[in-house]
């Protein structure tokens, strides 16, 4: 009976996830400025959800969580209440459908998506892939060998993206990761963070917080090391690179003053997060990746434990940051 409750929590995020996309995607494709971005960073979050995003309340409650504001979080609930978001079907009348599948390829835009959905049919990364070894990207317009070949490894790293890795079979490459950029020229403090550091058995990623006063030096230096294979975001505030092993590292740059309320965030987990949250308003302050504020002063951000002692909480070691305070 669990893993059929499950399922269907899988399927409900799945597919307003996809909707969240598919939006993104039609709204690159029509140049508007930063929501692509944001309506991706939400699809994310609510795939990667624990449980079904029904339960997590009404608009006011799924605002609480990262990504989700205010024009989300009705589209979601209007989802879940109708089955549908009318925003979505009236960008599908006047542009046509994207497959999310396939927009989920870096360096495949939604142009090139329609191309290959209108010219061969193809909806998903699987047909996406058996195409391109076939060699019948090539002959579309605008289309060469080389590129042909770049759309399909991205294509294949799609599923690596996707994969959850046992902290036993990365550990050692970790490491090695941490004392390699311990040793860059202008690092002054670094953590692993996420659910490495909260010691999980399974990870998806790796987000590691940088102090510099240098970042784009720092950033340059980092991407150039032997155990990156590919650099696919390069800047001064993150860079999102693969280890050889296919696994995600996302480096991200912060200020010292700021250190313990980013590594608070980005250590996780979301639920541990959305409870402190809930404390902070409690007490009429606000805490975010930058810091607990009253207004628009701070109180705490410089150390993990300041923030706790702020709230009036015991200090939770990573390993205990689950969905309980």
């Amino acid at each position: 009976m669990t893993s059929f409750r499950y399922a269907i929590y899988v399927s409900n995020n799945k597919a307003i996830a996809d909707q969240l996309r598919q939006i993104a995607a039609l709204l690159q494709e029509q140049k508007v400025a930063f929501k692509p971005a944001a309506y991706r960073r939400a699809a994310q979050v609510i795939e990667e959800l624990p449980k079904d995003v029904s339960t997590y309340g009404d608009e006011k409650e799924l605002k609480k969580l990262p990504a989700i504001g205010d024009a989300i979080a009705a589209k979601i609930v209007e989802y879940l209440k109708t089955g549908e978001i009318v925003f979505l079907a009236k960008l599908q009348r006047t542009q046509g459908g994207i497959s999310p599948e396939l927009m989920d390829i870096e360096d495949l835009g939604p142009k090139r998506v329609r191309q290959i959905q209108q010219e061969l049919g193809i909806t998903t990364v699987a047909e996406l892939i058996q195409a391109a070894e076939s060699g019948k990207l090539r002959h579309l317009p605008r289309m060469s060998q080389e590129m042909e070949q770049k759309i399909l490894q991205n294509a294949k790293r799609v599923k690596e993206r996707n994969k959850r890795f046992t902290r036993k079979e990365i550990q050692k490459d970790v490491e090695h990761l941490r004392k390699a950029i311990a040793k860059v020229k202008g690092v002054e403090r670094l953590e692993v963070a996420g659910s490495y550091r909260r010691e999980k058995e399974t990870v998806g990623d790796i987000d590691i917080l940088v102090v510099t006063k240098k970042p784009e030096e720092v950033s340059t230096a980092i991407s150039t090391l032997s155990l990156v294979r590919d650099v696919v975001a390069h800047g001064d505030k993150k860079l999102s690179f693969d280890l050889k092993n296919g696994l995600r590292v996302d480096v991200r740059f912060v200020k010292k003053d700021q250190w313990g309320s980013a590594l608070l965030y980005f250590t996780g987990s979301k639920e541990h997060n959305i409870l402190m949250r809930k404390v902070a308003i409690k007490k009429g302050l606000k805490l975010s990746e930058y810091g607990l504020f009253k207004g628009e002063k701070v109180v705490a951000s410089k150390e993990e434990k300041d923030i706790y002692d702020a709230l009036e909480l015991r200090f939770y070691e990573p390993e205990e940051r689950g969905a309980t305070l």
